[in-house]
């Protein structure tokens, strides 16, 4: 849009007022959240506050059932004068079980009397489909939250529970979704699926895992903040002041657009993309509202702003006293207000995208259950990075005022979803119910409910000597897991339970504590080899700087280029202590076998890097770092699905690249390790890849770690632990399947043959064999928006594997496609347990029935 457009917003704001009465009582939601085997929990958001009923009925179709199978009553929290709050939770009566793979229906009720808090909602009271709840109709309300149309689709928005064998599962996952960044929102392809599979038990998702950046709060659209701040401040009916801030900053450094240098100057944070940071919690929580509803978005399209943002630039653009551009050109202050404008279109224009599939996304979140961790940019780029970003952050009243915005909002939105029990009555829920209470008050941000907020979020005051964040005892734990009959979901918190063992600058560990592995990483029980245990780390563990060594140096050979690329300094990999504290006690949580080794699969979900890959680590110890002796036998699959939403020049040329530009064998390591508690200088002899005795190598530190290559051994003193590193690429699953002609559209198998579908998909790309060259283009790294599906073979005893399908919208196409297909295998030895049966056969022969 060219200057008039942009200033069209002069005189009265260009953003309409927020008409409360206009909107319909849900604002946000519904959001299936948690899922076990005794309770469902489903998150909304509304503009008054209500009692709220869920009931759930196993069976897809056909009249609901007068009793339900779960049902559950909670009253909204108040979080702001139009801005109430609730996940409630239905749980099955004493000694019931959900079953699994089986499709379930909800339904939510509505009562205005808020007496009685946990009396059910009476029968007839308004409900999702009711006139003014989630659309003016109910055609609309329907449509909004069903797959109307699809064979077999339930009448009521619904959720499948996971399956009792691994092979019938199938997961999806994704990270990182920043509004206005480049290319179609990735999580919209989930609806897609969805459309083709609600009715099926056998295809339909079971889960949904969002690793991290579910909003970037640093790296903001100006038009969209404008509209967080604005209608943030209606849905809390109150402003939000801080008051420690610089005098000359508070009336125009929290303008949109304006913030970068208050945010490096004031606040002493780092993002160097902050013009238009969120800080307000009125902001945070408007911003949730807009990623997970199309409800709130104003018609007026954001451009409309520009002017009433950057009046001194439009009357820059707008000089009565100039009318040829060319020789506006050459004035410094015409350049500066054309960039500016320039940037603001190309971001306002992504904002319409994003808006433009909302509607998808929110029917998705409504029928498939979703777990949750936080990674930075839900707080701010590089939070808690270093001891110095802890102590100069932490140290200012603003500063603590800040990040008990960011954790609360996260709490309320994405945190109470994830663990209900500790917002629910009894001594269980206490943190929970007291941060509600403060979220409550008139004003959060006086002492009071300040310090229970600060209390609650675990909002630090520093670190300690020894680098441990210090902070009052009694937060709400991030942290969690959930066990199904053929898997185990294990959530870890990367962020909040860090421990700064360097210098000021240096590195963190991820988590180092005992304590810290025993609560995330041991508690959760070892599920066997028949389960596989699924755990979510926003940071791969596999993955930088691991993988830097192979992609990145590819794009710097490239072009220099820095961005989202840059080195990343809070990859698992950068205090190799930890990280071989933690692999040890992650493969070696298992009980031995009759051969008295301890065997262990582990899958980790991860995201954060902004691209896609997957790598295997075949580890196997005698003496594993730091954990109980014995010997281990353990893979670990790393399957990274990265951005949703953030795809830039960087990524882009990594997924045309592959892993490396000069190779054509996919990159592998090989690593040996010893504890050597001394951390002195070690004589190690190895063996070339020929057997032929090499020149002894000397290794300190502890652990001492040595890298081998060329198919090099240890001869001597033999490893305590040791483990592989492999990479994978998408290999045709059909060769034989024809490739002629031009791009053919995208659809749906009609049966639950899983070599079918595979050549289906791959008739429906069939300009991908072109697109997807020797050594790049999705076939290593997919660098565009992806979201990845998770399915299993799990035959007898060692006949194991676990796929990821990234799914990714090909150039020109409207719809997603499954078009990097990479196969991890997850071999551990194992020679006990069932041998493979002819049902094990079937379904990876012919897949399973619909």
């Amino acid at each position: 849009m060219g200057v008039s457009g942009a200033r069209a917003g002069t005189g009265a704001s260009a953003l309409p007022a927020l008409d409360v009465a206009a909107l319909p009582l849900v604002l946000a939601g519904p959001i299936v959240r948690r899922v076990d085997r005794n309770t469902v929990t489903v998150w909304l958001a509304l503009k008054a506050p209500r009692k709220v009923t869920l009931d759930v009925h196993e069976g897809a179709l056909g009249a609901l059932p007068a009793t339900p199978h779960l049902t559950g009553t909670r009253v909204t929290a108040r979080i702001g004068q139009h801005l109430h709050l609730v996940a409630v939770t239905a749980a099955v009566p004493s000694g019931g079980t959900l079953r699994p793979g089986m499709i379930h229906r909800y339904t939510v009720r509505f009562g205005e009397d808020l007496s009685s808090p946990t009396t059910p909602v009476d029968a007839g009271a308004p409900d999702l489909f009711s006139p003014g709840v989630i659309a003016a109709d109910e055609a609309a309300a329907r449509k909004a939250l069903l797959y109307q149309g699809t064979s077999g689709a339930p009448t009521h928005p619904s959720f499948i529970t996971p399956p009792y064998h691994p092979g019938e599962l199938r997961l999806f996952h994704a990270s990182c979704r920043k509004p206005h960044a480049g290319g179609t929102d990735a999580l919209s392809i989930l609806d897609e699926v969805l459309q083709a599979d609600a009715g099926s038990t056998r295809r339909r998702p079971q889960q949904l895992i969002l690793t991290g950046d579910q909003i970037y709060a640093d790296d903001v659209a100006d038009g969209l903040l404008h509209i967080c701040t604005v209608y943030g401040r209606t849905l809390l009916g109150r402003d939000e002041t801080f008051p420690t801030v610089h005098p000359a900053h508070q009336k125009w450094s929290f303008r949109p657009g304006w913030r970068q240098s208050m945010v490096l100057d004031d606040f002493k944070m780092t993002s160097t993309h902050a013009r238009s940071h969120l800080l307000r919690f009125s902001e945070f929580l408007a911003m949730y509202l807009m990623v997970w509803s199309p409800t709130l978005w104003p018609a007026v399209p954001p451009i409309r702003f520009f002017a009433e943002l950057f009046p001194r630039e439009t009357a820059e653009l707008g000089n009565p006293d100039h009318t040829e551009y060319f020789g506006l050109l050459d004035k410094p202050e015409y350049k500066k207000a054309h960039e500016r404008l320039m940037e603001y279109v190309a971001e306002s224009d992504h904002l319409d995208g994003f808006r433009g599939t909302l509607g998808m996304v929110r029917r998705a979140l409504a029928n498939t259950a979703t777990y949750m961790m936080f990674d930075d940019h839900e707080v701010t780029d590089d939070w808690y990075i270093s001891r110095k970003w802890v102590h100069e952050v932490c140290d200012l009243p603003h500063g603590r005022q800040f990040l008990g915005n960011a954790m609360a909002s996260y709490a309320v939105c994405q945190g109470w979803g994830n663990t209900p029990e500790q917002f629910a009555d009894g001594p269980r829920g206490e943190a929970g119910r007291d941060l509600l209470t403060a979220l409550a008050a008139p004003d959060h941000t006086a002492a009071g409910p300040a310090a229970v907020i600060a209390r609650r979020t675990g909002t630090p005051t520093g670190a300690d000597s020894a680098g441990r964040i210090v902070r009052r005892d009694g937060s709400l734990v991030w942290h969690y897991a959930i066990t199904w009959p053929a898997h185990q979901l294990v959530a870890v918190d990367t962020r909040t339970q860090r421990v700064f063992r360097g210098g000021f600058t240096d590195p963190p560990s991820l988590f180092y504590s005992d304590a810290t592995f025993a609560s995330m990483v041991e508690a959760p029980e070892d599920q066997g080899l028949e389960k596989v245990t699924v755990l979510l780390s926003p940071c791969p563990v596999l993955g930088d700087p691991l993988i830097e060594e192979f992609a990145q140096p590819a794009v710097r050979r490239l072009q220099g280029y820095p961005g989202q690329l840059d080195q990343d300094y809070e990859a698992w990999g950068h205090d190799p202590r930890a990280f071989e504290k933690f692999i040890a006690r992650l493969l070696g949580h298992a009980a031995p076998g009759a051969d008295g080794v301890r065997r262990r699969r582990v899958v980790s979900l991860g995201g954060d890097v902004h691209y896609g890959f997957a790598a295997r680590m075949a580890y196997r110890a005698s003496a594993p770092f730091s954990s109980t002796p014995g010997h281990v036998r353990a893979v670990l699959a790393q399957l990274t699905s990265s951005s949703l939403k953030n795809e830039a020049t960087g990524t882009m040329l990594l997924h045309h690249a592959g892993f490396n530009l000069k190779r054509v064998d996919l990159p592998h390591t090989h690593r040996a390790g010893w504890a050597n508690p001394s951390g002195g200088f070690m004589e190690v002899r190895t063996r070339g890849g020929l057997g032929l005795p090499l020149a002894p190598v000397h290794v300190q530190e502890s652990p001492a770690l040595l890298e081998l290559h060329d198919g090099a051994t240890v001869h001597s003193p033999a490893p305590e632990w040791e483990y592989e590193l492999s990479y994978y690429r998408h290999d045709d699953p059909d060769g034989t399947a024809p490739r002629p002609g031009g791009p053919a559209p995208v659809s749906f198998p009609a049966t639950g043959n899983r070599r079918a579908a595979l050549a289906q998909y791959v008739q429906a790309a069939d300009n991908h064999l072109d697109y997807m060259a020797v050594t790049g283009s999705g076939r290593e790294i997919v660098g565009r928006n992806n979201i990845g599906e998770v399915q299993f073979v799990w035959n007898g005893q060692d006949a194991k594997s676990v796929t990821q399908t990234l799914w990714w919208h090909l150039p020109g196409n409207v719809g997603g496609a499954p078009l990097t297909r990479l196969v991890v295998p997850l071999d551990v030895g194992q020679t006990t347990g069932p041998a493979a049966t002819a049902r094990d056969a079937a379904i990876d022969s012919e897949g399973l029935p619909s």
